[in-house]
């Protein structure tokens, strides 16, 4: 399967891949750039290179864009690696390699673009001045039951399931701006909170959910839903409230709707290599931000 079979079917582009064919052309360019960086000093195995290679026309993968294509169906439709080897004519083992290595080139390229959400909550006063509010949230992802006992237990959310969670902090724009560390599904949102606290700008407004209770900022004006008393209702005026809160914070919940378009962030984790888990939710919340920037950009021209 070759990224020009289909470069001209602009719903299949985007089903296939999550971008549009003009959106994938524009990431495409940073894309070689960190792969010819990257072949020209290292081996596809990783190994330092000892003598120039060129790309050979018979590779599995033989042009630039279908290396990238190949990533990104990988990301957006979350196949079993042995169907993915399939759809790109190679053996799993070599699909596995594949994935791995072009998931750190695409994380790179994002990275040098500048859409990659900031991993240190203490950098946010910094990189949110000028902002009015931003929105708080946390993400839970399903994961394939842990063969560690000690996995399981850290594991279960309650739910039936096992998973793992993330906070992520956007603004009104849909772009997000800070994601935490990956944490095993028992963890609490707001004990991810408590792990990571966020420095924000005095003044700033932040919109959160009950899930955050106890959580406030120095200086910051908290804005959450007012939680149902034990035994007793809410009053109409608390009611229309918590309304007008939601549909506030329906901002957030569109945020991470954008970055679940990659489904390896939505459905049941597979992969069990190390760190993975947390590289491939950073480069959805990227692809989400440059989707969002690219779409602002169109709209301003």
């Amino acid at each position: 399967m070759y990224y020009d079979q289909i470069r001209h079917r602009h719903s299949q582009v985007l089903a296939a891949t999550g971008l549009t064919p003009v959106e994938f052309d524009a990431l495409l360019v940073t894309f070689k750039y960190h792969w010819d960086e990257y072949y020209s000093h290292f081996t596809l195995e990783g190994k330092v290179r000892q003598r120039i290679s060129y790309n050979r026309k018979t590779s599995v993968l033989p042009l630039i864009q279908d290396k990238m294509f190949f990533i990104l169906v990988y990301l957006k439709t979350n196949p079993l690696q042995e169907l993915h080897a399939i759809q790109f004519e190679m053996p799993q083992p070599q699909a596995d390699r594949w994935i791995h290595l072009l998931s750190e080139i695409l994380r790179r390229t994002l990275k040098t673009l500048g859409e990659l959400p900031d991993r240190n909550s203490k950098r946010l006063i910094h990189i949110l001045q000028g902002c009015e509010e931003v929105l708080l949230d946390g993400t839970e992802r399903p994961i394939q039951r842990p063969l560690d006992e000690d996995r399981q237990s850290a594991c279960y959310s309650g739910k039936k399931t096992h998973s793992i969670k993330n906070n992520l902090l956007c603004t009104n724009s849909l772009r997000i701006v800070w994601l935490s560390s990956t944490y095993e599904g028992h963890v609490h949102d707001k004990k991810i909170c408590d792990e990571e606290p966020l420095l924000l700008p005095r003044g700033i407004r932040l919109w959160q959910d009950t899930g955050f209770i106890g959580h406030r900022p120095d200086g910051v004006e908290i804005c959450m839903p007012r939680k149902k008393p034990k035994g007793k209702e809410l009053t109409a005026v608390e009611k229309q409230e918590n309304k007008r809160i939601s549909g506030i914070r329906i901002k957030v919940e569109h945020a991470i709707g954008g970055m679940k378009k990659c489904r390896i962030v939505k459905e049941r984790f597979r992969c069990h290599k190390f760190g993975f888990e947390d590289m491939v939710i950073l480069i959805a919340c990227g692809l989400h931000n440059f989707r969002i920037r690219h779409k602002m950009s169109h709209i301003t021209n």
